[in-house]
């Protein structure tokens, strides 16, 4: 939610750690609560009044104990012909992105995946079967290769169909 990004921002900000927080301290079930002290810097404001937030009790017997105990001045308005002067916004500066790495290297490597299959087909020779001769039929030589099995029985069917078909 907005309120919790919120909230990220300024821990960040503050740099207050969320295990031991010094400023803004989660309360579980209920939101979050300022353990801080504050007081308003305003030119205009008369007196220099300050917030004080405490933190609850930790009675485990009280049922009171999960309530957030707030102490807040009541007259906290601020003057509709006050002038407030808004903080100059704080810009972040950017890391390097990776981006910067050498622009070369991700082509190089493209290039070689690519020319490592070709040089693969081009420069190996495959193996070369041996073959046997098991018949001839009207001078159309029936060979096997060597490591397979015998096909005897088949004789007949393949010269059937090479008669059929030359």
């Amino acid at each position: 939610s907005s309120l919790t990004q919120a909230i990220s921002t300024l821990r960040k900000m503050l740099k207050d750690s969320t295990k031991s927080p010094e400023f803004v301290k989660t309360v579980p079930k209920r939101g979050y609560q300022l353990i801080c002290t504050v007081e308003r810097l305003s030119p205009l404001s008369s007196d220099s009044s300050s917030i004080e937030v405490e933190e609850p009790a930790s009675d485990n017997n009280d049922a009171s104990a999960n309530e957030v105990e707030t102490i807040v001045e009541p007259s906290l308005a601020t003057p509709s012909d006050a002038i407030v002067e808004p903080e100059a916004p704080v810009v972040p500066e950017k890391a390097p992105v990776a981006s910067a790495v050498n622009p070369w290297i991700p082509r190089v490597i493209l290039f070689l995946a690519l020319l490592l299959p070709i040089c693969v087909l081009l420069f190996t020779n495959p193996a070369e079967s041996q073959f046997r001769q098991i018949g001839e039929y009207q001078n159309v030589p029936v060979m096997t290769p060597v490591n397979h099995p015998q096909i005897n029985n088949w004789l007949p069917s393949i010269e059937q169909c090479i008669e059929r078909y030359v």
